[in-house]
């Protein structure tokens, strides 16, 4: 079959729904069921249950709470980017929320869905339909009254990278009551988390049959902002059990765009990028009074910095992967640890590379990643001499391109890379490096991190 052929037929199997409709949440103890339905238009009516199963090594949510409350249909709209983009409807219908509510939502599902408008040739719309869930009369519904829990306690959200490793070992150093909690199956965040000694909590996620069946037939399908998601129940989750404070690892560089679109920053990072995190941070104070904290520990760095702090937690070297695909449905389509062969690959290998020695790093990755001729082509992206930067959580280009000249004034260049190398901006050599890797290297304050976070982050830089 030609590709113009695949692409029509995938296009004539595209639902054409016409509303999207955010039907209930329902919880039963550790049992959460999200419930969503395309109607309208030429097909049959399509409904889908997304299924989460709460950790029940902590206490169920109670649904009696109004911050509970808020909290679930938190987790109702935004696990519903899913279902929405398999038709992208006119129209939706769901729970009444404010304006000022459907302004964060409406924010979520065009913005935050930047990348899979982009990746489909779709234009980005401003706003995808919730102003029609706008009911100010039932504003006193969303102000709860906060009655949680004082006394401090974190939730490190673990996924199984360097980063989240190294909130880990912040924490665990701070001295603060934590434990960990993750969404998935991936054995990196079992070995990340006990590396750190932080006891793990797992959510289980079962995506509706229906919808994997209707992306196979050629549903609008791409990126989504999974990290709001998390952030959503992960608030959820924390509240139940009396944590005061959700911390996850997202670095200032997540702020970077991958490439700039109709006049807009497409960035695959959005719902890690400091604007998701201030968005959710009001969301809470407003409609959530009394939810954890919800903040990221690593956002005063760069991954500059980040690298070099990683460098030194030796008892995370043999625990972490960065490589996504590790964390791929099947189990059956993940590597042993690394693919060797991937953007995310050759950016960890790259920004490590100057603050591990060479055994170390061997003793790492299975591969040399930074000669591999298939690599070649994502380094480039990387430092960015491709017009898009790579779709996946990797640094700026500045970043990279520091890192590759730290290795060549350290003489660790491979001889094969200098070629590249003599590509840098003339404003990242001699002097200008000097300047730009102590911009680098700098800590930035957070207003989205407590004062007493941002304290303890610089006493764990300073010891190390």
């Amino acid at each position: 079959m030609s590709t113009s052929k695949a692409i029509f037929e995938a296009a004539n199997h595209r639902p054409q729904h016409q509303c999207f409709e955010f039907v209930s949440y329902d919880l039963e103890g550790h049992a959460l069921r999200l419930n969503y339905r395309l109607t309208g238009g030429p097909d049959p009516d399509q409904s889908f249950c997304e299924a989460l199963s709460l950790p029940d090594s902590l206490p169920a949510p109670d649904p009696n709470s109004p911050v509970t409350q808020s909290l679930l249909r938190a987790c109702l709209f935004s696990f519903g980017v899913s279902y929405y983009k398999a038709a992208l409807p006119a129209t939706m219908k769901g729970p009444p929320i404010s304006s000022q509510e459907a302004d964060f939502w409406n924010l979520l599902y065009s913005e935050g869905m930047g990348e899979f408008y982009f990746r489909n040739g779709l234009p980005i719309p401003d706003k995808v339909g919730f102003e029609t869930l706008s009911n100010p009369a039932l504003s006193a519904q969303i102000h709860p009254q906060s009655s949680h829990s004082t006394k401090e306690r974190t939730l490190v959200l673990i996924g199984g990278g360097k980063d989240s490793a190294l909130v880990a070992e912040i924490v665990r150093e701070s001295g603060v009551e934590a434990e960990a909690l993750s969404l998935g199956n991936s054995p990196w965040m079992e070995t990340c988390a006990h590396a750190s000694h932080l006891k793990l909590h797992r959510i289980a996620r079962q995506i509706d049959p229906g919808l994997l069946s209707l992306n196979a037939k050629g549903a609008w399908n791409g990126h989504v902002p999974i990290s709001a998601c998390i952030a959503a129940i992960s608030s959820l989750i924390a509240h139940a059990a009396g944590f005061s404070d959700v911390l996850v690892g997202n670095e200032r560089g997540a702020d970077d765009a991958n490439t700039e679109w109709e006049g807009r920053a497409i960035n695959h990072q959005w719902s890690k990028s400091s604007l998701f995190e201030k968005q959710f941070q009001n969301w809470c104070s407003s409609h959530a009074p009394g939810a954890p904290r919800y903040a990221s520990l690593l956002r005063p760095l760069s991954e500059i910095r980040i690298a070099a702090a990683f460098s030194k937690c030796k008892n995370q070297h043999r625990a972490f992967t960065s490589c996504n695909r590790n964390f791929r449905i099947k189990v059956s389509e993940r590597p042993a640890r690394w693919c060797g062969e991937c953007a995310k690959c050759t950016f960890v290998a790259l920004i490590l590379a100057p603050h591990l020695s060479d055994a170390e790093q061997s003793a790492i990755f299975d591969s040399a990643v930074l000669t591999q001729d298939s690599n070649a082509e994502h380094l480039r992206a990387l430092l960015g001499l491709s017009t898009i930067k790579p779709w996946d959580c990797v640094g700026t280009a500045k970043e990279c391109w520091l890192s590759l000249l730290q290795l060549q004034r350290q003489g660790r260049l491979p001889e094969c890379l200098n070629t590249l190398a003599a590509e840098a901006p003339q404003e990242l050599t001699g002097l200008g490096f000097d300047q730009a890797w102590a911009e680098e290297w700098s800590i930035h304050t957070s207003p989205l991190l407590s004062e007493q976070w941002q304290s303890r982050l610089h006493a764990y830089l300073d010891a190390h």
